[in-house]
Parts: C-alpha cells; sequence; structure tokens
C-alpha cells in the first residue's frame, strides 16, 4: 500500500508540468545575478549546477571557480550521513527509535533518564552539544570521527531528548560513527560504496587525502582581530572530526547527480518509504522543519527539501523542489556568505518556475523614499546582538554584531536587511508615543536603543576581554554598552549573560543553551576558557 501511495504522489508530481521548458532567458538573468553579487560582496569563485529531472540543464564556474572546482559542501553533508543511517535502519542493523547505547553519549543529567535515538539525532532533538570537545568546528587536529565522538563522554546533554530543536554537528557524527560499527568499514570506505558511486559522483571524496588538492577551489575568510576589526586571508585547509557532519568535498555536477537520483526516487539508495519519512518533519505537526536529515520548507509555496552549508571560506546550499523535479546547487568560495548564496537561489528557482511552467517572476520592490533616515540611526542591542546604525551617503547602513547591513526602505518604518547573512531579511521600526525610534525587530530578535550613558562593565569582568582559540577562528571576548560579547565563528558577536563570577550563558543563536566558562589560574588570571564544552587558551 505505501509503494503505491508513493507511486500515486510520484505520478501526480509528473502531471505538474503543463508545457515544454524553454530555459534560453533563464541563464543570462542568473548569470547577471551572479556576477553583480559576487562584485558586491567579494566573492570570488561561485559554481552553479541547474537539474531539471535527470538532466543538468546548466553547469558553470565564475571567477576563481570552474565547472569543475571542488568545494567544501558544509552541512549538505549531513544528507549523505542520513542515508547512511537508513540504509542500516532497513538492513536491520540500527533503528530510528531505539535508545542508542549510553557509553557512545554524554552524561544524561536528566532524573528519569530519558533516552536518545537515531531519530532525535537525525532531526537534532537529540539534546547533544553543537561542537565536540575535540575534532569539531574550533579544532584543526583531525583526530578523526571516533575520537570526535570519544570526546563528548564526559559533557552532559544540554537539554532533554525531543525536547527543542538544537542544531548539532557532533550528534550526527555520533551517528556516522554507529554506522561504521554496523557496517564494518569506515564512514569513508562506506559513503564510497554505498553512495558516492552508485551516484556517480566520481568527483566527490570525504577527506582531504582523497581530494585532488590542485582542484580544491582557494577559499578566503574574514577574520575577526578581537578588537572590533577584521583581516582577510586564505582558509586553512584540514579535515574535520566529525566527518559525517560537514566534511564532504565535491562538486556542483556531483551534487546535481544527487538532486536526480532524489528527484528520482533515490535510485534506490533507499526504498520510497523511507525517502518519504526522510522528507518528513520529525516532533511537529507543520509541513517545514527539519526531517531526517533533511531540511523542509517552502518556495511560492511548493515544497522543497536540502540543506545548506557552511565550512571554513565555503558557503553552499542545496535545494531541490521534489513535485517540480527541478534542482538549484549553488557554491560559492567565500566564508560566511549564505545570505548571497540564497540570493543567487531564490532567483535561480524563481526563473526555472518561469521557464517550465510560466509561474510569475517576482516584481522587484517599488522605491520607497524617505526624507531623512536620521531618526533611524543610533546603537541598540537585543537578546542576543548589538547593533550600530548610521547614515552614509544618504542611506542607512549598519553593522549588527559585526555583519556589515545595508537597510533599504520598503515602507515608513520597513526596510529589507541585506548582508553576508541576510537577504532582503524583514526590518520593521518601532517609534514612541511622541515619535522617537525607539528600537526594530529583525530576525527573530527585537533590538532597543541604547541609554545615552549604558551602565559600565564591571571591573572584574574586564580581567575576561580577550581573544581565545585559533588564529583563523578566535573567540573573541569584548565588551560594548556595558556587556559582555563573544564572537564565534568570525560570524557574530553574541551577547553574554553572567550567571556567576566565571560562567556566562549564551544566547540565543547557533550555541543556545550552552555556556562560556572562565578558567581562573591560582592567582586569578584568565588563561583559558571553556566554551560550550571546548577549552582553548588565551591568545593575548
Amino acid at each position: 500500500m505505501r509503494n503505491l501511495l508513493f507511486l500515486a504522489i510520484v505520478i501526480t508530481s509528473c502531471a505538474i508540468q503543463s508545457r515544454a521548458a524553454d530555459y534560453g532567458l533563464v541563464f543570462p538573468k542568473l548569470e547577471f545575478v551572479i556576477e553583480q553579487e559576487m562584485r558586491e560582496w567579494n566573492i570570488t569563485g561561485v559554481s552553479v549546477a541547474l537539474v531539471d529531472d535527470q538532466e543538468i540543464i546548466y553547469s558553470k564556474g565564475f571567477g576563481d571557480a570552474k565547472r569543475d572546482s571542488i568545494f567544501r559542501a558544509g552541512s549538505i553533508s549531513k544528507l549523505f550521513n542520513a542515508l547512511a543511517v537508513m540504509q542500516q535502519v532497513e538492513a536491520g542493523n540500527l533503528d530510528l527509535d531505539e535508545p542508542i547505547p549510553v557509553e557512545q553519549l554524554p552524561i544524561n543529567p536528566f532524573p528519569d533518564n530519558p533516552s536518545v535515538t537515531l531519530r532525535h539525532i537525525l532531526s537534532h532533538r537529540s539534546g547533544l552539544q553543537r561542537e565536540a570537545p575535540v575534532g569539531g568546528y574550533l579544532d584543526e587536529s583531525q583526530p578523526g570521527i571516533r575520537a570526535s565522538v570519544e570526546s563528548i563522554k564526559a559533557s552532559g546533554l544540554v537539554t532533554r531528548p525531543g525536547e527543542k530543536t538544537r542544531y548539532s554537528n557532533i550528534a550526527p557524527s555520533v551517528a556516522g560513527h554507529l554506522v561504521e560499527q554496523a557496517a564494518g568499514k569506515s564512514f569513508e570506505e562506506y559513503q564510497a560504496e554505498k553512495l558516492l558511486k552508485p551516484l556517480g559522483m566520481t568527483n566527490s571524496s570525504w577527506t582531504i587525502a582523497a581530494t585532488p588538492k590542485d582542484r580544491i577551489i582557494v577559499s578566503h575568510m574574514r577574520v575577526a582581530n578581537g578588537k572590533g576589526g577584521w583581516t582577510r586571508r586564505e582558509a586553512p585547509l584540514f579535515d574535520l572530526g566529525t566527518i559525517p557532519a560537514g566534511n564532504l568535498f565535491t562538486t556542483a555536477d556531483d551534487l546535481a547527480r544527487f538532486a536526480s537520483a532524489l528527484i528520482n526516487g533515490g535510485n534506490a539508495l533507499v526504498t520510497p518509504e523511507s525517502l518519504h519519512l526522510m522528507w518528513t518533519p520529525q516532533f511537529t505537526d507543520g509541513d517545514t522543519g527539519f526531517g531526517l536529515g533533511f531540511v523542509m520548507g517552502k518556495f511560492n509555496d511548493r515544497k522543497t527539501i536540502g540543506h545548506s552549508g557552511a565550512v571554513y571560506g565555503h558557503s553552499t546550499s542545496f535545494i531541490v523542489l521534489p513535485n517540480e523535479k527541478l534542482a538549484v546547487i549553488i557554491l560559492g568560495n567565500e566564508d560566511i556568505a549564505n545570505g548571497r548564496i540564497h540570493r543567487i537561489q531564490k532567483v535561480a528557482l524563481s526563473l526555472l518556475l518561469n521557464a517550465k511552467f510560466g509561474e510569475e517572476m517576482p516584481s522587484a520592490p517599488e522605491p520607497f523614499a524617505i526624507g531623512d533616515l536620521s531618526p533611524f540611526a543610533g546603537e541598540f542591542e537585543s537578546q542576543s546582538y548589538w547593533a550600530k546604525l548610521e547614515v552614509v551617503d544618504g542611506n542607512l547602513v549598519g553593522d549588527i554584531s559585526g555583519q556589515p547591513t545595508r537597510f533599504t526602505p520598503s515602507g515608513q518604518l520597513t526596510f529589507k536587511a541585506d548582508s553576508r547573512i541576510n537577504d532582503a531579511a524583514n526590518v520593521r521600526f518601532e517609534k514612541d508615543k511622541v515619535g522617537l525610534v525607539t528600537g526594530f525587530e529583525l530576525g527573530g530578535q527585537r533590538f532597543i536603543r541604547v541609554p545615552k550613558n549604558p551602565t559600565p562593565l564591571p571591573k572584574e569582568w574586564r580581567s575576561v576581554l580577550g581573544s581565545y582559540g585559533l588564529d583563523f577562528v578566535p573567540i573573541a571576548i569584548t565588551e560594548r554598552d556595558g556587556h559582555l560579547y563573544a564572537m564565534t565563528e568570525n560570524m557574530v558577536d553574541y551577547r553574554l549573560t553572567p550567571v556567576n563570577r566565571n560562567v556566562c550563558s549564551l544566547p540565543p543563536g547557533m550555541y543556545v543553551d550552552e555556556e562560556v566558562v572562565f578558567l581562573p589560574d591560582d592567582d586569578g588570571t584568565i588563561r583559558f576558557i571553556d566554551f560550550a564544552n571546548m577549552i582553548f587558551k588565551r591568545r593575548d
């Protein structure tokens, strides 16, 4: 019955196409946008592939990128990891809902000892920390999967399993390690045999040693200097310990072949029932969110599946419209530029839907003029971030916790915000009863104007200011408007909330619900920090 239901869905989706697609105008329009984004946001290399069913209808490299340039896929890797898990579930070697053995996991601090399952792990509901103490995103030691997984055992679950969505890189790596144990071979060997080879992904691999180094595109990073400034440098090249979560090396064409296989029902990599389950949001009645490995979303009310990625100088996006049999792959060689990659992706999807189904392209917003922008300027802060807005050459621009941002008016109090991480994000300003701008909302956060004379940072906290960890991805602890902030992964400053003299909690964001612990020597000098279960030495 399930097979018949899945077949009916496939037949219905095939009937969606109503005319022969003419892609002649898609490519020049898309290329214009790609070149514009690269120029405006200093992205030196982009590789793109567009898919219609079983055909790669377009593939091209721009700037430093060639069509066959190899990029780091980042968290797109999690899709392949999840498929490997489901293969072992189908083989009867793993079970989605059986408790994972406690010896594979961190300490469970909850009184009733709730179990962690593979279903929790693949849908980011495990309660595990984001990164491992060893082998995580902030560790260049290349310890491998086993040592990375072993390192979490002295940690504790951050939140109760199943309770809330908390994105993790070590959790899916635990799943990848369980695949190794079930299959009796290394994760890389299993992936090459069971996934990459059947998919025809001949230019893809899971480690640097297995990847032709002369084809890996040089990528770039904007590195925080710990003093509010930045330096630009070439990104380092090393294997993450969390290989299943983010270490895939691949090309746009290889990911296009993967997309075609998914459109084709998985090409027998897993059963249709398993694929349907993977594309079903877990622990929710909604139709968007995390499935098993895959992220389900909407584009113009059409179902999307896929994932994005960000890893050391690479920003990537993989998205499939399964019912329309379309896919877009965008790979860029600039760190933390996913907002711009998603901008290119959205344009590509709109152009494809217009060409294949005659769907109307979104119209450019009408320009809206605000005579005096100065009331919107000033310093603001939210639960997680700081913001400084100012008027430059008649335009409202800002810095959101380290991310340069431009604001385009769309109404009297509404703007669109563009940055390396935001693409036309909605912004709504607030005024008080006498008409003064008091704050704004952006990205689910409410920013309020900072008082003219904020309470200064207590003297005893100044001893923790400085940079910790690796030179290319430092944890920079700074002070602003009387609050401590931690720059993480060269992305944004996160506001810290003191819990006691040596412990601060991290706010909503990448490390939500985790803590920073400042570790003093006998004389009280802070020489190390424990940042979300990772120990870092002070650099300065």
